[in-house]
């Protein structure tokens, strides 16, 4: 008798793609409630959002909000921000056709 399951690689192999999609979408989650944070605490204006608030929301303390994002959090923000606004600001090319 054989001590193995015939499946068990299988299994496993499902288990394992399940457990790194879960951390990839965990990650994702992460990585943009930083940008979210960076956002609220760095762009808006003309005030930013309270610490609290966005404590309250994010499920954080204070003091984890103020340590949330870095820099490099902050220039994608004003990446994604310029690019909104080029979005925004360039003529569509369907009505340049008429």
């Amino acid at each position: 008798m054989c001590s193995t399951h015939p499946n068990a690689a299988p299994a496993a192999d499902v288990l394992l793609a399940a457990l790194a999609d879960a951390r990839q979408r965990k990650e994702q989650a992460a990585q943009e409630m930083r940008l979210l944070l960076a956002y609220a605490r760095e762009f808006v204006t003309p005030r930013p959002y309270r610490l609290v608030d966005l404590a309250d929301a994010a499920g954080m303390s204070i003091s984890g909000i103020r340590t949330a994002y870095t820099p490099a959090d902050i220039a994608a923000v004003s990446i994604l921000l310029a690019a909104l606004r080029q979005q925004i600001l360039a003529p569509d090319p369907a009505s340049l056709q008429r």
